[in-house]
């Protein structure tokens, strides 16, 4: 008897080795935020390697309709996929792999920003609390940090960038809107676009409050 093998393994030598996983696709971001004594944003958000994000905060409000018997809103959501490259790209760039791992200022109840990075090379994270970004630097009462590394006086701009990133794609900053509403009604977080909007947006200039 005679064994035919040679059109198969001409079909396996060509068909083409699926090349690996890059650490941007095993990337994972987590952001947490906690208040000021204003209306600072206060949330968690875990954005996994498939784009789906995790959204949870108190609801400060004690009256939103999506939260649930402990308090809370946890909130699912899939980011598009070319904001959760451009999300992941920033975050494993050279500009970003150069922040300190902290940056903050001598003043109490302060607003921080953790954003935490996880790829197979490891995790970095890095805080920033109540010291300015450079943009803002100018701005009255911008606040820069006591380290005396005079990198470390002001956040590189990189790391604001990439919250705005996080909070527009996965609708965190409208969200957290609702469970902490902000002290100034001018505040572009209560005007979420269409994909942002949970059951108890209105549509007039209100449309971030929550609804009793």
């Amino acid at each position: 008897m005679r064994w035919i093998v040679l059109p198969l393994l001409a079909v396996v030598a060509c068909t083409p080795a699926r090349p690996p996983a890059s650490d941007i696709d095993r990337t994972t971001v987590e952001i947490e935020r906690s208040g000021c004594l204003g209306g600072c944003p206060v949330y968690k958000l875990r954005i996994g390697s498939d784009g789906v994000a995790i959204f949870s905060a108190r609801d400060f409000t004690g009256r939103h309709p999506l939260r649930n018997a402990d308090g809370d809103l946890v909130i699912p959501h899939e980011v598009a996929d070319k904001d959760r490259r451009a999300l992941f790209e920033r975050v494993n760039s050279k500009a970003f792999a150069e922040l300190l791992p902290d940056y903050s200022a001598n003043v109490s109840d302060g607003p921080t920003t953790t954003i935490t990075v996880s790829t197979p090379s490891g995790v970095r994270r890095v805080t920033q609390y109540a010291v300015a970004c450079l943009r803002d630097s100018k701005k009255p009462r911008a606040l820069s940090s006591t380290s005396i590394d005079p990198r470390a006086r002001f956040v590189p701009d990189v790391f604001c960038e990439t919250v705005a990133l996080i909070e527009t794609a996965s609708c965190a900053g409208y969200w957290s809107a609702q469970t902490r509403p902000p002290l100034d009604p001018n505040d572009p977080r209560l005007s979420p676009p269409e994909r942002c909007r949970l059951p108890s947006f209105g549509r007039g200039a209100n449309a971030g409050s929550v609804q009793p």
